[in-house]
């Protein structure tokens, strides 16, 4: 069984040591932007964001597990990660939010006060 699986991965995909770089989401709504950063089996404590001016920046690990087994193929990746976010310039830096639930970081850049579109009174009418 261990050879039909090892045929499987003959491109060696499997067995390069390629880094971790976890999957990303960028949506907008009308109040501003939210990041969800993928990152199953790490803990929220594994985790540092930081905003600098106007870049967040966001790095952590998913340190393997330890055990008896001798690992033949693996396509999760394990050890740090780093990705950087520059802000939009309509976005308050002052009111970045962060949270983690299930495995999914969520940062949540909200649209500053200025920058949201209202409706201007007509005077005289």
């Amino acid at each position: 069984m261990n050879y039909s699986w090892r045929d499987r991965f003959e491109d060696g995909v499997a067995d390069r040591d390629l880094p971790w770089v976890p999957a990303t989401e960028v949506s907008s709504d009308d109040d501003g932007w939210t990041v969800r950063i993928a990152l199953p089996g790490v803990a929220p404590k594994d985790v540092q964001v930081d905003l600098c001016d106007t870049v967040v920046n966001v790095k952590g690990e998913r340190a393997s597990k330890p055990g008896a087994c001798v690992q033949s193929v693996s396509e999760f990746g394990y050890g740090t990660f780093e990705r950087s976010f520059t802000l939009p310039a309509s976005a308050d830096a002052s009111k970045v939010r962060a949270t983690f639930d299930h495995g999914m970081l969520e940062l949540r850049l909200p649209l500053a006060e200025t920058s949201k579109s209202r409706r201007i009174a007509i005077d005289g009418a």
